[in-house]
């Protein structure tokens, strides 16, 4: 594979200080934006300065059920993007248990989704992630399991989400990994929040973070 997304301690610690700043950030009433892979939380004072800020962008994946998912489909909604691997026993369980608290928490908003996207989509085609939403319970209308090409999925987390996939032990050499890291993203496909998964009051904060984010814009 040319391209890897294989973490060095160098970059975990980076990371570690990111989802500080993004803590840290959460103290500020207003949410803020991220731009780079640094993640360190910017405010925009006026709807003109968004204009040439970071957002996700186009992308193409599919979900359990066979749909295309790209930005037109996600565009307007509020939505939390994380990573996972449909065989994964460690990690994952424990991200979906919180996952589900923000599906649920939202449950009667439509316009709050849920992008899980596989890091071995090789081996996590259509019809296993829709086997995998069967067995766990998953909405797959406000819950979406994404899988498509490596380069993809490789290309989002490292470009457009900042996500680091890997440990930082360096015993995953060769190998794309899972992440704790939730990402928030806004109607417009802006970051606006960075979050521990793995941690029920990092999920706490995005939950009100998302409700915010549902409330109407207040620019001066």
């Amino acid at each position: 594979m040319k391209v890897a997304l294989f973490g060095t301690l160098t970059m975990g610690v980076v990371a570690a200080a990111a989802l500080v700043a993004a803590s840290e950030a959460r103290r500020v009433p207003s949410l803020p934006y991220y731009a780079d892979a640094t993640l360190t939380p910017h405010w925009a004072s006026s709807r003109r300065e968004l204009d040439t800020a970071h957002t996700v962008g186009e992308f193409s994946l599919f979900d359990q059920t066979g749909h295309a998912m790209n930005r037109a489909v996600v565009a307007n909604h509020v939505y939390v993007a994380s990573f996972f691997y449909s065989t994964c026993r460690t990690l994952c369980p424990a991200l979906r248990t919180e996952l589900a608290r923000v599906h649920d928490a939202f449950a009667k908003d439509t316009n709050v989704l849920i992008l899980s996207h596989s890091v071995t989509p090789e081996a996590d085609d259509v019809g296993r992630l829709a086997h995998y939403a069967r067995v766990n319970g998953i909405d797959d209308r406000r819950w979406r399991l994404l899988t498509g090409s490596r380069s993809e999925v490789e290309r989002l987390a490292r470009e457009r989400y900042f996500v680091e996939l890997s440990d930082t032990t360096g015993n995953t050499v060769g190998r794309l990994r899972h992440t704790e890291t939730l990402v928030l993203i806004d109607g417009d496909g802006h970051i606006r929040g960075v979050y521990d998964g793995s941690l029920a009051f990092e999920v706490n904060q995005l939950i009100k973070d998302i409700r915010a984010l549902r409330a109407p814009p207040k620019w001066n």
